[in-house]
């Protein structure tokens, strides 16, 4: 008669790690992430500067604008982040519900999220720029070579974007606990095109507008002969990376709106898809197309020799539409998609 075999008892899931340490463990893949950028943008502004080195006043305009545009959206998504984390059981909160760090009030309302995100992202532009000025009083009159650049960057801006992260994804976990237990008051549902478009792709579109406008003048303040053709080279670039960007970032938003019931559908017959049957990336393909339509009727209204100012209009105009379209779709699709097969 066969001997019967025991079972050993499953293994009992590890816990979560506690937000503080998920934070800092995260921490270093984003600085080792914008450190790759902040190496690309230092190239970048000393390529097409003369003699391919920057002036004080340039240094500390490129260090300053970078950090402002790290962190104006670097705030809201670690909102979002914190409160994505939290909802998928992958972190866990250090203190009990009701705890000093839950707010009192709604993080996610339009006028709070993007007032603080203003708030702390001039606080790490001012702080950025001041450092930046140290670095150039250093210099004592010389130019900043690509490296100093860097260092300046890296330095200043990337450590400043990484420690609002840390902020935003800690008021943004608490925040999502506080709705789930109620202790605070449920966040009035809002029609997924009015979230979506209205509150979160108009405003990233306007940064988007000022943030590609004002990198015209890091790119091309120095050129002696401007064309429509140089501003426009790397347009393929700027719109693939500015969907990409923004479509894969307000995916997690939607995501977690619907999840925390902010967000609603409008006409649930035809936007409420099949378990199954996810809404998929191809509207980024779509996102693109139009960002190069859009890049090709700017090439036709721009000047052949334009000023500084036009080719700032120009680049802006088209990095503000492609965000406007990737942030607004890839919202929506992350909303649809966290309610597949259900009624939002």
């Amino acid at each position: 008669m066969a001997a019967t075999t025991a079972q050993a008892p499953a293994p009992a899931p590890a816990p979560a790690p506690r937000l503080h340490e998920r934070i800092g463990r995260d921490a270093i893949a984003v600085i080792i992430a914008l450190a790759v950028v902040m190496l690309i943008v230092a190239a970048l502004a000393t390529s097409r500067a003369d003699n391919h080195v920057l002036t004080a006043r340039g240094l500390a305009a490129i260090v300053a604008g970078a950090a402002l545009t790290l962190a104006i959206i670097g705030f809201p998504n670690g909102i979002y982040t914190g409160a994505h984390d939290l909802l998928d059981g992958t972190v866990a909160l250090d203190c009990e519900p009701g705890c000093w760090a839950e707010p009192s009030g709604d993080r996610w309302a339009p006028r709070t999220l993007w007032r603080d995100a203003v708030m702390w992202s001039t606080l790490v532009a001012l702080w950025a720029g001041a450092g930046a000025a140290l670095v150039a009083v250093a210099l004592n009159g010389r130019r900043a070579t690509v490296w100093v650049a860097f260092v300046a960057l890296a330095g200043l801006t990337a450590t400043g974007a990484v420690a609002v992260n840390a902020v935003a994804r800690h008021r943004g976990a608490h925040a999502a606990r506080a709705v789930l237990a109620g202790t605070v008051a449920a966040p009035a549902a809002v029609g997924l095109r009015r979230r979506g478009w209205l509150h979160l792709a108009v405003p990233i579109a306007i940064v988007q507008f000022v943030v590609n406008g004002a990198a015209t003048w890091m790119l091309f303040h120095d050129y002696r002969v401007l064309t429509g053709k140089v501003v426009l080279a790397d347009v393929l670039v700027l719109v693939v990376l500015v969907t990409v960007v923004f479509a894969t970032t307000t995916n997690v938003w939607g995501n977690t709106d619907a999840r925390l019931g902010r967000a609603v559908l409008d006409e649930p017959d035809t936007q409420r898809v099949p378990a199954k049957a996810a809404v998929g990336v191809q509207a980024m393909v779509y996102v693109v197309v139009i960002g190069l339509i859009a890049a090709k009727v700017v090439g036709y209204v721009l000047p052949s020799h334009p000023t500084l100012l036009q080719a700032g209009l120009a680049r802006g105009a088209i990095g503000g539409l492609t965000a406007f379209l990737a942030a607004g779709g890839g919202y929506v699709r992350g909303a649809v998609n966290a309610r597949m097969g259900e009624d939002l």
